[in-house]
């Protein structure tokens, strides 16, 4: 017999209480799940002996993570979509509908559809636990709430913090929820079903666990009835949000205009005309590009986050965790490792013979938790608990503690080579020890090394503290227990996580190398500095090519593609070796293509061009379409060359690397949806053309013209 999603039993005080543990992973509200609940609820109101009922879930770690991402995926028409919202509101419409207070017990995440879940409720009670945050994350998939969302939540808390929660898609914890209103009382675990069914008798709540919604004062309510009680007022809201959002989202995403017009004209109707809007604006949004790419980049990162080595890993640790780690060098890169790992609750140990550099990178560390303290993001005390994680050092005396040590010096194969060999003299066997590099060969760093099956790569990206992606290089050598190993840290930091073999420049380095001299090439052809960053960003990357070069540093950039070129995958300008000699580095240099005043960006340097010899300077005759052209065709042809050449294991890995590693737009899916998105047999077409007309290196992929000629998709 198939296990049912929910149980109802009913209390000594005739509450009933319908608890949510759902026959699937996890508590989602699928349209299976929806259906049962509907159907207990009905024979809840039917019965007609309860006094209250109470909604809670029967897991730890979750109460309802959303609405089935794979059935939003199934939509095909903008109809089809329409009718699954109101069928999906309809159905959480029954809690209102009921002659009984209906409360919603609140522990672990609340997201999406079970945010709207408990909006349909008469009171919301939420456990004090960390693990208790609500969000509506619809919009980080390209779509807005379709089930009351848009229209309860700001009639219950405000237009402003409706606005914060659909647009954001931020975290809101128990705490935090309930001094917006959202929750009415914050209560210890042990007491969230007591309560709750307290809340349903309509028994009065502890004084210290309501909300501070309800007792706002006249000063502060001012504000809120001069703007959003009024027409005029949520007139000059609606324009100031809007203006936000053209800032925020460069009118690439069109489900915040969306959000907003939900918002806005629905707070001008009756909530059944705002439900309908929202319905009609949500189905406009659940065919898109913009989606499909979106809910595409959702299922590769929760898909990573399987460890495909735990089993390696388990055989050889147990269930033991890392605990602790040892960091060697306490430059840009191991001060934000470091810093982040302590954040992460990692014992940090730091080696550096510079004590200065140490120096610098305790001053750093104490900045960022005293920036989080200011924020309300940490407690004082807990600002010293993190420091206290750091131990620093100028030697590795103490790291055979560590689990994982990880060097962060400079990138010199030499260097890093006489490092690996002091730590396997000096540190136990069990040591892994991990090269951050973004270039150098990992496979020549263990060549020599005693244990080379403990040895790899771990390419973070700067700056450390921001930069979602950890790029893991394995040998043919590297161990599986050492592999799970790396993946566990880089989880651990929170960090998406892919597996590349040790190839020349991995991957993400390599296919940025492309883009980055295709760039340099247009601009030694006379075309202004400034067009090409333009075109790339109004294409949707963050920053533009040349700008990104100033911030990995010019002389980096020139070993990268020095690299590739030794390596015969590439050729690059020969022109740019004279920037180095002159000083030009890059932003850390205060001086690259753009100039810099107290670390901030200026406008392009005119001495470049004189430097590189560039003689039929400020041409702008070249169309920013075949800049794009020029420069997303060969990284994304990259791309594919990476999968044929087995640097990446499949096309999802390929589409995180590029989006969170290196800023490819979000809204295009990643490289290989890209090319799923315009056609294989476009995109082969477009690179014989520039093939044609500027060399070989847009000779097409052999994977894009095998799927060209069958007419088939990477994904």
């Amino acid at each position: 017999m198939a296990k049912k999603n929910f149980q109802l039993t009913t209390t000594s005080a005739r509450v009933a209480v319908v608890t949510f543990d759902a026959a699937d992973k996890m508590n989602i509200l699928a349209e299976k799940v929806l259906q049962e609940l509907a159907a207990l609820l009905d024979a809840v109101a039917a019965a007609g002996d309860c006094r209250g009922l109470v909604f809670i879930s029967g897991r730890e770690d979750q109460f309802i993570v959303g609405a089935s991402v794979d059935e939003i995926e199934a939509i095909s028409t903008p109809e089809q979509a329409r009718d699954n919202c109101r069928a999906f509101e309809g159905l959480l419409r029954k809690f209102s509908q009921l002659k009984i207070p209906t409360v919603a017990a609140v522990h672990g995440p609340c997201l999406g559809g079970g945010l709207e879940l408990i909006l349909c409720c008469s009171y919301r009670v939420a456990s004090s636990a960390e693990i208790t945050k609500f969000a509506a994350p619809e919009i980080k998939l390209g779509l807005i709430p379709g089930a009351g969302g848009t229209q309860r939540l700001p009639r219950l808390v405000g237009i402003s913090t409706a606005l914060d929660i659909v647009l954001t898609g931020r975290s809101y914890p128990a705490r935090q929820a309930a001094k917006v209103g959202l929750v009415d009382a914050v209560v210890p675990r042990a007491r969230l079903e007591e309560i709750a069914c307290d809340y349903a008798l309509q028994k009065k709540p502890p004084a210290n666990m309501t909300s501070s919604k309800k007792n706002k004062s006249i000063k502060q309510l001012l504000p809120e009835i001069a703007l959003e009680k009024n027409p005029l007022g949520r007139k000059l809201m609606a324009r100031k949000a809007r203006e936000a959002v053209i800032r925020e989202t460069r009118s690439f995403y069109p489900a915040a205009y969306k959000a907003l017009e939900a918002i806005f004209e629905g707070m001008e109707l009756p909530l059944d005309k705002g439900l309908e809007l929202e319905a009609q604006l949500f189905s406009q949004l659940v065919c898109t590009r913009e989606c499909r790419s979106l809910i595409h980049l959702f299922h590769a990162t929760t898909a990573l986050k399987k460890n495909n080595f735990r089993k390696d890993g388990k055989a050889k640790y147990g269930d033991a965790k890392i605990a602790r780690v040892g960091i060697i060098g306490a430059g840009f890169m191991g001060t934000g490792l470091a810093t982040l790992a302590a954040d992460r609750n990692v014992n940090v140990l730091i080696s550096d013979p510079d004590g200065d550099a140490v120096g610098r990178l305790l001053k750093h560390a104490h900045g960022y938790f005293a920036k989080k303290v200011r924020r309300r993001r940490l407690k004082k005390f807990q600002q010293a608990q993190k420091m206290a994680m750091i131990t620093p050092g100028t030697t590795i005396a103490g790291f055979n503690s560590a689990q994982l040590v990880i060097e962060a010096v400079y990138e010199k194969l030499e260097l890093k080579q006489q490092i690996l060999q002091t730590c396997e003299e000096q540190l136990d066997d069990d040591m892994i020890f991990a090269s951050n590099t973004s270039a150098l060969s990992i496979t020549e760093l263990a060549a020599q090394a005693k244990n080379p099956q403990r040895v790899l790569g771990m390419h973070f990206f700067s700056p450390v503290e921001k930069m979602p992606l950890l790029e893991i290089v394995v040998t043919k050598k590297t161990a599986g227990w050492a592999i799970s190993r790396a993946i566990e840290f880089g989880q651990a930091l929170g960090k998406q996580v892919i597996i590349v073999q040790d190839q020349p420049g991995f991957y993400t380095t390599r296919v940025l190398a492309f883009m980055m001299a295709e760039a340099l090439r247009i601009l030694l052809e006379g075309c202004p500095i400034e067009n090409i960053d333009k075109a790339l960003t109004d294409f949707g990357f963050p920053v533009g090519p040349i700008t990104l070069i100033d911030e990995v540093g010019i002389d980096i950039g020139l070993h990268v593609l020095d690299t590739l070129t030794k390596h015969e995958l590439m050729e690059a300008p020969p022109q740019l070796e004279a920037l180095p000699a002159q000083g030009y580095l890059g932003r850390k240099a205060g001086k690259g293509f753009f100039q810099y005043r107290d670390g901030k960006k200026l406008d392009a340097d005119a001495n470049i061009y004189k430097l590189l010899n560039i003689t039929n300077t400020r041409n702008t005759d070249i169309p920013h379409d075949l800049i794009v052209d020029r420069c997303l065709l060969l990284f994304v042809n990259e791309a594919v060359k990476c999968l044929d050449d087995k640097v990446i294991a499949a096309p999802r890995d390929g589409d995180v690397g590029a989006v969170f590693g290196l800023g490819f737009p979000p809204f295009w899916g990643g490289p290989f949806k890209y090319v799923d998105h315009v056609g294989s047999k476009a995109i082969v077409q477009n690179l014989h053309t520039l093939q044609n007309k500027y060399g070989h290196r847009f000779a097409p992929a052999k994977g894009l013209v095998a799927r060209a000629e069958r007419d088939e998709k990477f994904l």
